[in-house]
């Protein structure tokens, strides 16, 4: 697979790289790649996450199977009475409203089904395969939320199924994480560059468009 030169390479970590056989884009966001798997004409392309890369243009890359792009995951926080958990709420919304999220993310509150003294949950639903990212984000702006918490894929169907939500919001990821359309996704195949990041910071830069 032979990868484009990058200006800013360094700038890329997070984002994938898509092997389409004959060519490869590099700076696809999850989101973006799950578009492209969900697609008759490219549901087979290999893919691959940049987990670090070096200003001289050297990536360490990793590959990612087609099935995590297509799952949703979650982070759940409970606590005892009603007020608590609003506050909570409103200080996580606060939160990604000033520091964005790497991933868009649906932020909710719920009242849990059943006689359990914690019942009721602040959540967060995600794309899978941001499930890291969304932890060091926690953990870069010290959240703590609930009396206890838990996570992942299994919990929030539960979480889904046996809640009844009282309040969401969607949460949007930051500028340069931000996916494009479907459309623009399909007609930008065969840049080999889909995001330029040329800026001092990469969360300011924007998506290339077809």
């Amino acid at each position: 697979m032979r990868l484009p030169a990058l200006e800013h390479p360094d700038r890329y970590a997070g984002l994938y790289v898509v092997d389409f056989g004959d060519a490869a884009g590099v700076g696809y966001t999850a989101e973006e790649v799950a578009v492209l798997l969900e697609s008759e004409a490219y549901r087979d392309v290999k893919v691959y996450r940049i987990h670090n890369a070096s200003p001289d243009g050297t990536m360490e890359l990793k590959g990612v199977p087609r099935e995590r792009f297509l799952l949703e995951t979650g982070l759940f926080f409970y606590s005892r009475d009603l007020s608590t958990t609003r506050r909570e709420y409103a200080d996580l919304q606060k939160l990604a409203g000033r520091i964005p999220l790497p991933c868009r993310a649906r932020l909710f509150l719920g009242k849990l089904a059943g006689a359990s003294p914690l019942g009721f949950v602040v959540g967060l639903a995600y794309p899978a395969e941001y499930d890291e990212d969304v932890s060091r984000w926690m953990l870069d702006n010290d959240v703590t939320a609930g009396e206890v918490a838990d996570g992942g894929v299994g919990r929030l169907e539960t979480v889904q199924r046996d809640s009844q939500i009282i309040e969401s919001t969607q949460l949007q990821a930051s500028a340069a994480r931000q996916a494009r359309s479907r459309q623009e996704v399909l007609a930008s195949v065969g840049e080999p560059v889909q995001r330029k990041l040329t800026r001092s910071e990469a969360s300011r830069a924007e998506p290339r468009t077809a």
